[in-house]
């Protein structure tokens, strides 16, 4: 069985969310009324094998079945441009939205102009049975090249916030950046801990979740590329001791099912 169908089957109950990971900052939420959302969908391979840890996708484009897919922002790993034609051959009424700069980019790749939306800074979407605000996670103003969102999702069952990147000059002084991000006190918050610059590190998702105070952080942009990668039990040993933040590590192709009761 492939990996799209066992999201297909997973079950999920009134109040509950099943979050399933495909490596780096790619996920697909599933909502108890069986909605599928796509998140910075990365998979494709064409870089050479050996720079990817797992050489082969989790599962190809042309697999995908989903109702939504979210791009943190227009970089190859968040927005694949050798991904989006293939999610939309399988799933030809999906909505794809993300920055103004993602927006373009979907069109340009074929998606029709009415399936595409780009959001602005501290927009609200209201969707099938789901809201999702857009967050900056980069200040423009840093000049990081490309509009950089974090987007909460507001599910029945519990609000999830994932930051896609972070950047340099928002990690020395993450309080304006996370500041509206913890107003809106997320359950679950999903961090990078290595990337796209040298200080990337988890202790960077350390200093973020002081600053959120999520019930549950996860942590994101990993396990993808060779020599760009981290142990997440590093992660995990940083949050001992840390009481009301539990983390948790969703193994690659795996899943976790956020409960309100287990919390």
């Amino acid at each position: 069985m492939g990996f799209m169908e066992k999201i297909l089957e997973a079950k999920v109950a009134p109040r509950e969310l099943a979050i399933f990971w495909l490596g780096q900052n790619s996920f697909i939420f599933k909502t108890s009324k069986e909605t599928l959302i796509g998140l910075d969908l990365y998979l494709s391979r064409v870089y050479a094998t050996e720079r990817h840890v797992h050489p082969e996708p989790p599962m190809r484009p042309e697999e995908v079945i989903v109702d939504y897919v979210f791009s943190t922002h227009d970089h190859l790993d968040h927005l694949d441009p050798y991904t989006i034609p293939g999610i939309l051959k399988r799933s030809p009424k999906a909505i794809f939205i993300g920055t103004p700069e993602g927006h373009d980019h979907y069109i340009k790749l074929g998606v029709p102009p009415s399936q595409a939306i780009g959001m602005e800074a501290g927009e609200t979407l209201r969707l099938k049975d789901f809201r999702v605000t857009a967050f900056y996670s980069v200040d423009p103003k840093e000049g990081f090249g490309t509009t950089h969102y974090g987007y909460l999702f507001s599910f029945d069952a519990c609000k999830v916030y994932n930051m896609g990147d972070s950047s340099p000059g928002m990690a020395k002084e993450p309080e304006a950046i996370l500041k509206p991000v913890a107003e809106a006190k997320p359950d679950i918050a999903m961090f990078p801990i290595v990337g796209d610059y040298p200080g990337r590190r988890p202790e960077q998702a350390l200093s973020f979740s002081r600053i959120v105070r999520p019930k549950i952080v996860i942590p994101t942009h990993y396990g993808c590329f060779v020599g760009r990668d981290a142990d997440p039990r590093e992660f995990l040993g940083l949050f001992r001791g840390i009481p009301d933040v539990k983390p948790v590590i969703i193994e690659y192709m795996g899943s976790y099912i956020y409960r309100p009761g287990e919390v």
